[in-house]
């Protein structure tokens, strides 16, 4: 194979002056044909001088242009969406800015109407409880009216129980005093000594030791003797303020801040003082007036039962004053 190949390439070279002649003819008369073609197509517009086809740059062009133009399209449609979206987000966030005024405004009136809500159950609750009041106090008032009345109907029994009488209808008075744990409320009457110008112990309640029966409040001086002197209630919130008339007495064991002193007498004007039920409380200005109205109801009340009680032993001679002697 190989020596055939050197046998050919041999006989190439031994007739190459003719060939290499024929050659030259057939690539110049190749050229001519290419330059006779190439104006041609110039001359009548077909290509250009570099011998480019116009038809298929024209065709080029136009394709170009209609993609062009429906990108162009494509685009102002996207751009009209655009500002369609646009617009649509602002009304959205126009709604949704009136969606949080109603919010807001439906959260206001949900806040007020719970405040409305809870100021109702408060009231109510209130309410409630001043009923429970309310009825816990009439009872107790009717449990004194009843007792007062039996008495004064068993004179006899009276005399021999007059101070747990007594003690019991203080204690119903204690009894409808709001928060009386903590106030500790602690109620005494006291009568004109006979002689004297100074009260004394007539009565107290079971929160009192045997200790206040030796106390005698002077009438010009103390809280008590106030009451009486003026035939007046008188209220001090504080004893310890100077300014308030309250026997401050040295080596006091008090327990209590408030006083409250209710004359017991016939009437609510002009009636005529026998004594004075004092009422004192642990903390400063202990009563609502309420409980001062109570306090005076319960002087009312026991009024005629000392009353009466005071004139029979004015007539017997067993005067109070006989008991807290010494």
């Amino acid at each position: 194979m190989a020596e055939d190949l050197i046998k050919l390439l041999e006989i190439l070279n031994d007739s190459s002056g003719w060939f290499l002649n024929f050659l030259a003819y057939i690539v110049a008369a190749g050229l001519v044909v290419m330059i006779i073609i190439h104006l041609y197509r110039y001359g009548t517009g077909k290509n250009d001088w570099m011998g480019r086809n116009l038809e298929e740059t024209d065709q080029g062009r136009q394709v170009t242009l209609i993609q062009l133009e429906r990108c162009q399209e494509e685009n102002d449609e996207l751009e009209k969406k655009v500002i369609l979206l646009e617009q649509e987000r602002k009304e959205l966030l126009e709604l949704i800015k009136e969606k949080e005024l109603e919010i807001t405004k439906g959260k206001k009136q949900v806040n007020k109407l719970t405040q409305e809500i809870n100021t109702l159950r408060q009231l109510y609750e209130e309410l409630d409880n001043r009923y429970d009041d309310e009825t816990y106090t009439m009872s107790q008032i009717m449990y004194t009216a009843d007792e007062i009345a039996t008495a004064i109907v068993e004179e006899e029994h009276f005399r021999q129980n007059r101070d747990d009488i007594f003690m019991n209808l203080l204690d119903y008075l204690v009894n409808t005093f709001k928060g009386f744990r903590e106030k500790n409320p602690r109620c005494i009457i006291h009568v004109k000594h006979p002689e004297e110008d100074c009260l004394i112990h007539y009565a107290h309640s079971s929160g009192h030791s045997h200790r206040v029966k030796f106390y005698r409040p002077p009438i010009i001086g103390s809280s008590a003797g106030k009451a009486y002197r003026t035939n007046e209630l008188y209220y001090v919130p504080d004893v310890e303020n100077l300014e308030y008339e309250y026997d401050r007495k040295e080596l006091s064991r008090k327990v209590y801040r408030t006083i409250l002193c209710v004359p017991i007498k016939a009437g609510s004007l002009d009636g005529k003082t026998i004594g004075v039920l004092s009422v004192t409380g642990t903390p400063v200005d202990a009563y609502e007036k309420i409980e001062i109205e109570r306090a005076i109801l319960f002087a009312s009340l026991i009024y005629p039962l000392i009353h009466i009680d005071l004139n029979k032993r004015k007539e017997t001679g067993d005067e109070p004053d006989s008991e807290a002697s010494g």
